[in-house]
């Protein structure tokens, strides 16, 4: 009986992350959501502006780095640059399909992790095998071209 409730929980919880991207998807929402991030960032920004408008110069800078990063996410969630946010989005996809994989994996934990573990180690193989086939081909290539004739 617990593990139905257990089960239940999970299938309720994938309902709700289904239908929230599904939410996310439509274009209105996303805007309306933009909009009021912006507006939460300009009162926000006024607020310690008129709070902390005689500060010195190193909090001064903080305080506009703080404020530029803001706007940038603003601009990101209005969609003014797109490749963080899509490179955002595709990663917050990646993370929530591992995990929702991991949650409902047929294996057991313990099996599941074993598997995740030797494919993390077998791409990390691949990465060093790869890495050191270029930085030899580099080298090659470097110890085979012609002398320029200067000396430095």
């Amino acid at each position: 009986m617990r593990n139905s409730e257990a089960q239940n929980t999970i299938k309720d919880w994938v309902r709700l992350a289904a239908k929230l991207s599904l939410l996310f998807t439509e274009p209105k929402i996303r805007k309306a959501i933009g909009n009021r991030v912006k507006d939460s960032v300009s009162d926000l920004s006024d607020s310690v502006s008129s709070k902390y408008g005689d500060v010195s110069d190193s909090v001064a800078e903080k305080y506009e780095d703080a404020v530029d990063r803001l706007e940038a996410a603003a601009d990101a969630l209005r969609g003014k640059s797109n490749w963080p946010a899509h490179v955002g989005g595709f990663l917050l996809g990646v993370g929530i399909g591992a995990g929702l994989g991991i949650l409902l994996a047929p294996a057991p934990g313990s099996e599941t992790r074993e598997s995740v573990r030797e494919k993390a180690n077998d791409v990390k193989n691949r990465v060093f095998d790869s890495a050191a086939s270029a930085t030899g081909r580099f080298r090659q290539a470097v110890a085979s071209m012609p002398s320029s004739g200067t000396q430095g």
